[in-house]
């Protein structure tokens, strides 16, 4: 593989909230392809079967089968191509597209993505684009985070310092 020295995005889709395939460099070397989040299927699904729930899965699998039929901000069509990235020469095809001199037999390894915080707005059933932020006196909560190199930043920390903490 050809030598990649930093992080690699692709530009941005504005019709989806998805960063897509993606390339990561650890600070050991190692270099990792993304999608590192994929939509759970019930609270707390990050491995397997592992603390399932039925009438969770059942609520979101309802969910996302009322988006698919009614194509809501073409879903249907992301739906198809975030399935397609679990097979794996599809989903190295994307990342050649960004870095030509992969060698396939090199991503070897493959580990379970994290989740994905992604809300959808049930009346709308539109996905939010952009964070949601409660909060009172006691607590506040960051909802749609999607970005954990965003909600890092300082000043976004600033943001949610002097809106919700200092009043």
């Amino acid at each position: 593989m050809t030598d990649v020295c930093c992080h690699i995005y692709p530009v941005p889709n504005l019709k989806n909230p998805f960063l897509g395939v993606h390339f990561t460099k650890t600070v050991d070397g190692t270099i990792k392809i993304g999608p590192t989040a994929i939509p759970a299927l019930w609270r707390e699904n990050y491995d397997s079967t592992w603390n399932f729930s039925l009438r969770e899965f059942l609520t979101i699998v309802g969910h996302e089968a009322r988006l698919f039929l009614s194509d809501s901000f073409g879903f249907r069509r992301l739906a198809l191509e975030e399935m397609k990235k679990y097979n794996r020469q599809y989903f190295i095809g994307l990342a050649q597209k960004m870095v030509q001199e992969i060698d396939p037999q090199g991503f070897t390894e493959f580990t379970t993505p994290g989740i994905r915080a992604q809300l959808l707005d049930k009346k709308t059933m539109n996905l939010v684009q952009d964070f949601v932020i409660e909060g009172d006196g006691r607590s506040v909560h960051v909802l749609n985070a999607v970005s954990p190199g965003f909600t890092c930043a300082f000043p976004f920390a600033e943001f949610v310092v002097s809106q919700y903490i200092l009043k």
